[in-house]
């Protein structure tokens, strides 16, 4: 791919539009042709993208669209967007003393377009698919990375999108997924004007943009005393049981009760489906990227009864027979 220079990119109005060409290069697309099927989640990618990063960083403050125009450049394959910026809070920000990032500011923290500071993209290069170290506040609004031995001073709003999980996997959908494509080599970000590059990701990079599986973070965890109507057993390892709690409440269950374990197994004691147990359970809940879960355990049993129904019996008195009838 021809490689102009760097410049800054035309923008219509400096205080809520920005306008960019989002470019894909390589061998598949010398006939200025791109499949719909990785144009479009790319396309998608990019406004979760912008979307995503504004809500981290300015909240509720200001509202942002992709917009996209017709102009197909030539060369490759590109198409111009456009992010509009509706500062509808603007009045009562300058009554409070805050203000909102504006949109080419928001472009710059991302890493696409031009910035005084390191943007997201940039980071992500620099780290190279490696963990970060240590991460060493330097107050006013910056941070420290340290990985391996080297440094990089970054704004902290460049930490909140790297550590999220929403803007990662955004990213990945622009970049990584469409260079997976066999015949697409390079993505890029050019002044929608005059053709300069303001960056270049080729297929050797696209590994780094590939979004880090998140970890889950622990809320909570708490015991308490329930009965279960168990609804799958399981004696081989891991022990994980399927109960209920009735009113649709179902899951599974590691049981670590060692003690009531060995009874089954030894027979002395006989646990059947259905049957019915009170026990002392704990249940940890995380949060995850797919939401809110919750893992239990069976801590101890305290009691346990068949769920095989008993008839109540009518025991007749009258008289001298003490006959019983049903």
């Amino acid at each position: 791919m021809r490689t102009p220079q760097r410049s800054t990119p035309d923008v219509t109005d400096m205080t809520q539009h920005a306008r960019f060409h989002l470019v894909y290069d390589g061998p598949a697309l010398l006939q200025h042709q791109m499949e719909v099927r990785a144009l479009a989640p790319a396309l998608l990618a990019m406004g979760e993208l912008v979307e995503r990063a504004n809500e981290l960083v300015n909240g509720s403050q200001a509202r942002i669209t992709l917009n996209v125009h017709a102009s197909f450049k030539s060369g490759s394959f590109g198409i111009d967007l456009e992010l509009a910026q509706s500062l509808w809070q603007k009045a009562l920000d300058f009554a409070n003393g805050s203000s909102a990032t504006g949109v080419l500011n928001l472009v710059g923290l991302l890493g696409i377009g031009t910035s005084a500071c390191v943007g997201l993209v940039q980071v992500i290069s620099w780290l190279r698919g490696r963990g970060v170290d240590r991460i060493e506040p330097l107050g006013e609004g910056k941070a420290r990375l340290h990985v391996e031995g080297e440094y990089l001073d970054i704004e902290e709003a460049v930490l909140l999108l790297l550590q999220d999980y929403r803007v990662r996997r955004a990213l990945e959908g622009v970049i990584s997924e469409p260079l997976r494509n066999e015949g697409i080599d390079c993505v890029a970000v050019v002044d929608h004007q005059v053709h300069h590059v303001l960056l270049s990701i080729d297929r050797a990079e696209a590994p780094y943009f590939t979004a880090p599986s998140p970890e889950d973070e622990t809320l909570q965890s708490d015991e308490y005393i329930g009965t279960l109507q168990v609804l799958t057993l399981a004696f081989q390892d891991g022990n994980k049981w399927r109960f209920t709690e009735g009113g649709g409440n179902t899951y599974y269950a590691v049981v670590q009760d060692e003690s009531f374990l060995s009874r089954i197994h030894l027979n002395q004691a006989k646990f059947a489906k259905d049957d019915i147990i009170k026990a002392r359970i704990r249940r940890t809940q995380r949060i995850t990227k797919d939401g809110l879960k919750a893992d239990y355990e069976v801590l101890e049993i305290l009691e346990h009864r068949s769920a095989a129904p008993k008839v109540q019996l009518r025991m007749n008195f009258a008289g001298n027979s003490r006959t019983p009838s049903v």
